[in-house]
Formats: structure tokens, sequence, C-alpha cells
């Protein structure tokens, strides 16, 4: 399925992933990752948008992320990319590209889909064996959404109530590929990530039709927390 023009929808939820150039390292310690971070919280201030969760990998970038202006994710992610990559051409004397083109962002459909594209995020550590659970990776919002760590790059308006915490760290357990492998396909795309009314609506909003046909979506019952 081609990629479409992105798509923003202010106030609702987006999943971000941002790959470096033909898959290579952008990360190669903690100083790098640090910096990532510190410049990701800046911009995400001046370009107001929120981070609900992120995860850093060697090589990409998970964010899920609330714009308030049309603009807050093309100019603050761009610009975090953009600095980002000064700073690391810099430190490793390169020239050059960093990132694999444009990030890919999808919007997101709160529910049933939110915390399936939480966990997707959170559980990247988990999926090539770097850790054997998610909260103990230190470059990701896991452990601020499971163990309640003070995580400064996280929006103070969480989407996880306090109340909801142990459901979410029960929910963050369980593997499902299916659900992963269907994120994975439509973030790829660029269409929103929702049932078909969800779509219809994000259309009308950003004045633009968004087709779905040919998206096989796993059952709903697999998205919810439980």
């Amino acid at each position: 399925m081609p990629r479409i023009a992105r798509v923003c929808a202010i106030n609702y939820p987006h999943h971000i992933t941002q790959r470096g150039n033909n898959r290579e390292t952008v990360f190669f310690d903690d100083e790098d990752r640090k910096f990532y971070l510190r410049i990701l919280s800046k911009y995400s201030d001046e370009w107001d948008f929120e981070i609900w969760a992120y995860c850093l990998m060697t090589n990409h970038v998970h964010i899920l992320a609330v714009p308030r202006k049309e603009e807050s994710l093309a100019k603050g992610i761009g610009i975090t990319n953009l600095v980002y990559t000064q700073y690391f051409n810099r430190r490793y004397d390169r020239s050059g590209r960093l990132w694999q083109n444009r990030f890919f962002s999808t919007i997101i459909e709160r529910e049933p889909y939110l915390w399936a594209v939480a966990r997707y995020i959170e559980r990247n550590p988990v999926r090539v064996d770097i850790v054997k659970k998610a909260e103990d990776y230190h470059w990701s919002s896991a452990k601020a959404h499971v163990l309640r760590a003070k995580d400064n790059i996280l929006s103070g308006a969480s989407w996880l109530n306090e109340s909801e915490m142990n459901a979410y760290h029960n929910f963050l357990r369980k593997e499902d590929n299916e659900i992963d492998n269907f994120i994975r396909k439509i973030t790829s795309t660029g269409r929103p990530l929702g049932r078909e009314e969800f779509i219809k609506n994000i259309g009308r909003i950003i004045d633009r039709a968004i087709f779905t046909k040919g998206v096989g979506r796993p059952k709903k019952s697999r998205m919810v927390k439980k």
C-alpha cells in the first residue's frame, strides 16, 4: 500500500517513527540518546506538542505525540532531527544525511488502539531481546508508565491515569504479533489507525479523502485494555 502525504490532526495522538538512513545507527552511546531527548523536549515545548510515549533504539525512534497546532509535528520533529543531525555529524566527523527521508506519522484512534500503540512502542527493546521487561529499558517511557518513575520528557497530563497503571503493566507484558504487524503496516502508509467512521471523520477534519481498502484489522477485542 503506497504511503500518503503526511496527515496531521490537532489534539489527536500520532505514532511517529524515524529511522536512520539505510537503517544505520543513529545512537552510538548514552550521550547521543541524552542529547536527542534533551532537544526533543525543548522543541516539543517550543512547537506545542505533547509526548505520551517514546522509545529510542539503536537505529530508529518511536514517539507517541499529540500536536496542539497544525504545524507542531512537522516543525517540532523536523527541527529536532535537523539539530540532532548537526550534533551527530560534528561529533563523529561525518557529513550528509543521517535520517531516512521524512518521518512516518499515523493518527491514532484512542479507543481501541491507543494502548496497543503505546505497547508496540515500549516493547521494542523486548522484541529484539535487549531486555526481558519493557520497564527495564532506560531509553523509553515504559519505566514511567509501569514504575511511576519521573520522566521529564513526558507530558504532565498523561493519557494513563494512576488507577490504570497496573492494568497497563499487565497489558504491556503480553506480546501480540498480529497487532504489532498491523500497527507497523499502517504506520508505514501514513494512514490513520482507527475504525472506518474515525477515518472518515479525520478525512472531514483535514478536508481530504483517506482510503482504507485492503487494510485488514485484528479483532477489536484484542486491541483494548484488559
